[in-house]
């Protein structure tokens, strides 16, 4: 499964500083033209170089404290460091004094409405990251969250040569559901569902909705790195460098902090890559721009990323991360991006593609018959997620089917062998690594006693299907059982990656822990057991 996210964007724009003449015929103070030190303050905003557009800024205040235009800008870089009812008094008071524009009116609004939506959220501190969500069940999110993003603050940072001021702490916002993303953001809620937006790194922050507010979860640790990547991207060059770029290096780095350089092609991506190869369908780069969001669909944005990601690939094996590092910093010292590319890497962006297809091909990619792209989708309204029959319903052979709801009433009268039957024949006629039957059958084999033969059901729907929680902490339970601790670990904190309000992996991973001797680890599953209604305390 893969998702279109939308990389870090520019602010809203604060040019536009010039209005029509009144009736009366005087100019608003707003057409004043404005002070260089604005003027410096806006290009540094649009930069990503919040801190020196700050005392810009302060300067300017301090100079002209009654300035419309100084006002504004006090507001907005009040907003970008997260004083969100300073930003909404400030840039009143700019309207106000001015009768603003239709940019400063619509800044006052997204920060009216991402105050609202913030309001009594819980904050917590780590060495370079402040994390704030709704009080609540989103508290379990913040150790791992932490743990994964101060891993990537260092190994990012190195790979990328960027890291952030010292004493500049990153925010990162947990929303609770989709209609919270989209009154924080310039998206509308029916966007976000329809193009599966989960996550976007803008306005100085990171803005990602916690995964309880989708059906499967989401691989949401790794979406935080992706975000977290861009951020550094967009301060690096100085918010110069392209879409596909911009991407590509994310996706490249998303994985970082928990595997080496890239981690390789997924499944997926492989199957969606070979299948656009062969009948010549690639998306075009410029297609992807301004936004993967902006495609036509969930498939389309998957194949972009992985278009995206082998490029970066490529890029690595060529010229190291000493070479992404010289294509941001040409990117971010202009020229335009045809110059950068030949100043990085000698190559023209025409050879720059034609190298990698070269590489593409090179690969040797595969197709996986029987592969379904599964979109991913956000919980109804009420938060219900599907029930079983519903995705027993959604299996599209009509006769496997039946034999999966044969499975399932045999199962459910304890018929364990006859129930195993069914599902092998479902599986027959659909493939082994039908993410859903294979659970199924794991699962079976597991309520049998025998799991050698759940994890044997499970590893292929994994294999296809990684960002699909259920396999894996099947999987990862049978691996338990077996007394094979650095297996079930492992499967555990990936469908943590992915789940992580499932008692189940909580009250795993604490007996995982337990048996290794890592009692402060199990202590702290054990709390989140209880919390989400494993076990008692």
């Amino acid at each position: 499964m893969s998702w279109p996210r939308t990389g870090c964007g520019a602010t809203l724009a604060v040019a536009g500083l010039t209005v029509a003449l009144t009736v009366g015929g005087e100019l608003p103070q707003a057409a004043a033209k404005p002070a260089p030190a604005l003027v410096r303050a806006e290009r540094l905003i649009a930069e990503w170089r919040y801190e020196e557009a700050e005392a810009e800024v302060a300067a300017a205040v301090k100079a002209t404290p009654r300035d419309p235009h100084a006002i504004f800008l006090d507001g907005h870089v009040r907003f970008l460091r997260g004083d969100y009812e300073g930003a909404v008094a400030r840039i009143r008071e700019a309207v106000s004094l001015s009768r603003g524009t239709d940019e400063w009116k619509g800044l006052r609004d997204l920060v009216q409405a991402t105050e609202r939506a913030t309001k009594g959220f819980v904050r917590t501190e780590t060495d370079h990251f402040v994390f704030r969500h709704a009080p609540g069940k989103d508290a379990v999110l913040v150790p791992y969250a932490a743990d994964a993003l101060e891993k990537a603050w260092a190994r990012v940072g190195e790979d990328l040569g960027y890291r952030p001021p010292v004493g500049t702490k990153i925010r990162v916002e947990l929303y609770a559901e989709a209609a919270s993303l989209a009154q924080v953001s310039t998206l509308t809620e029916r966007e976000i569902r329809a193009s599966g937006t989960i996550a976007l790194c803008k306005f100085n922050r990171l803005m990602v909705v916690s995964p309880r507010a989708l059906e499967r979860g989401y691989p949401w640790l790794d979406t935080l790195v992706h975000e977290y990547t861009h951020l550094v991207v967009s301060r690096a060059s100085r918010n110069s460098v392209p879409i596909w770029l911009h991407e590509g290096i994310a996706k490249f780095e998303e994985r970082r902090w928990r595997a080496g350089p890239g981690g390789g092609l997924s499944a997926p991506m492989e199957h969606l890559l070979a299948q656009a190869l062969k009948r010549n369908a690639l998306i075009p780069f410029e297609r992807m721009h301004p936004s993967m969001a902006k495609l036509p669909s969930q498939e389309d944005a998957a194949l972009a990323f992985a278009e995206v990601y082998t490029m970066v690939e490529y890029l690595h094996a060529q010229k190291g991360y000493a070479g992404l590092r010289r294509l941001v910093e040409a990117m971010r010292d202009g020229g335009g991006e045809e110059r950068a590319i030949h100043s990085a890497t000698g190559m023209s962006l025409e050879e720059l593609q034609r190298g990698w297809r070269r590489h593409l091909r090179d690969l040797g990619l595969k197709t996986r018959p029987g592969f379904v792209h599964v979109n991913l989708t956000y919980r109804k309204p009420g938060g219900k997620k599907r029930g079983a029959d519903a995705e027993i319903a959604a299996i599209p052979e009509e006769r496997a089917r039946r034999h999966a709801r044969l499975g399932g009433l045999l199962r459910a009268r304890r018929r364990l062998l006859a129930a195993a039957t069914e599902y092998q024949r479902a599986l027959a006629l659909v493939g082994r690594e039908d993410p859903v039957l294979a659970n199924r059958l794991a699962r079976t084999y597991l309520e049998m006693g025998d799991p050698a033969r759940a994890l044997a059901a499970a590893e292929p729907a994994i294999a296809l299907y990684p960002d699909l929680p259920g396999p894996h902490v099947t999987a990862a339970e049978a691996a338990l059982k077996r007394g094979d601790l650095p297996r079930a670990a492992g499967r555990f904190q990936a469908a943590l990656g992915l789940s992580p309000f499932d008692p189940a992996v909580h009250c795993g991973l604490r007996e995982v822990y337990q048996r290794q001797g890592q009692a402060t680890l199990a202590e702290r599953e054990q709390r989140f057991c209880a919390q989400l209604g494993g076990e008692e305390e």
